[in-house]
């Protein structure tokens, strides 16, 4: 081959490695730019985030409305009913202290704030702690037991409470709230109790050595009237075959709900803004009767046979 024809193919091959070196730099280039650009582009937005982030948490009252708006991760516990307090109908309640105990009730005790020196006891809870039952009439208005052989009877309208042979007069009980509250001085008639306050008038309190005789005590015996049977239900004995509690029906007036179905929850709360604690009621079923207000017959079991 001739001398020029080997110079011309080097040339050319020369020319082709330096084409081939200049592409492979010019992608290289090109693909470095690119990420540049894109992190470039990235640096100043989170730049701009930590900026607004920075501005925003340094503005007055930043932290507070923060917190507001999410609750701490460690909550503060729920305290106790601090007794005595003012319920959302204006009355002063109370904790009660039976010789000397403690007795949790479902209904508090209660003062008003005009009458500091005059409680209110809820007799179907003291008597129920003491394994006495109580007897409604279908208004549940009036109510009626046995201790003792010595038949108590009152009624919400009226300020005679009849125990035994003496009749109390001054003031009459009060139905709040599926609870029969009567003045305290029944109980140093009925059980013959010294009723007072704790010292620093938390609570009330009521002692006594009375021994509760079971067999002569309840409601055994006692009647209701025939308005307050067909509300029981269906009478399946009638006459001296029916049972004298629930008439033949097998059926009694709720204890614990007074026949209402529902009974009265007390729940404290914190408020998120102010820190303070209030006090708020409200009404829920009655666990004893499910919220129908009846339950089995004590007396008979639920035959509704004498």
């Amino acid at each position: 081959m001739p001398e020029h024809n080997f110079k011309e193919v080097g040339e050319k091959m020369k020319k082709a490695v330096i084409l081939f070196l200049s592409v492979i730099l010019c992608v290289t280039l090109c693909s470095y730019a690119s990420d540049q650009s894109q992190e470039d582009k990235m640096e100043p937005a989170s730049s701009h985030e930590q900026n607004a982030t920075a501005s925003f948490e340094s503005t007055p009252g930043f932290e507070s409305k923060q917190s507001e708006a999410t609750p701490a991760s460690d909550e503060p516990e729920t305290k106790e009913i601090a007794y005595p307090y003012e319920d959302t109908e204006g009355r002063v309640r109370h904790q009660l202290y039976i010789n000397g105990e403690l007795v949790e009730t479902q209904h508090a005790p209660y003062t008003y704030p005009s009458k500091p020196k005059g409680a209110f006891y809820p007799i179907v809870e003291i008597l129920e702690n003491m394994d006495v039952e109580c007897l409604f009439d279908e208004h549940l208005m009036t109510l009626t037991t046995k201790i003792n052989g010595q038949i108590v009877t009152c009624n919400a309208n009226n300020t005679d409470i009849v125990v035994g042979k003496v009749t109390l007069g001054g003031t009459a009980p009060e139905y709040i709230d599926g609870c029969f509250y009567v003045p305290s001085y029944t109980f140093m008639q009925l059980l013959d109790a010294t009723v007072d306050f704790t010292s620093d008038r938390s609570g009330v309190t009521m002692t006594t050595d009375m021994v509760i005789n079971p067999d002569t005590s309840g409601v055994e015996g006692l009647s209701i009237s025939p308005e307050a049977i067909t509300a029981l239900g269906e009478q399946h004995y009638p006459g001296s075959a029916a049972c004298s509690l629930c008439g033949g029906t097998g059926r009694s007036s709720c204890t614990a709900c007074s026949g209402t179905g529902s009974v009265t929850q007390f729940s404290q709360n914190r408020s998120l803004v102010t820190g303070q604690m209030t006090i708020q009621s409200s009404r829920a079923f009655c666990s004893r009767c499910g919220g129908s207000g009846r339950t089995t017959c004590a007396l008979c079991g639920g035959s509704g046979k004498r």
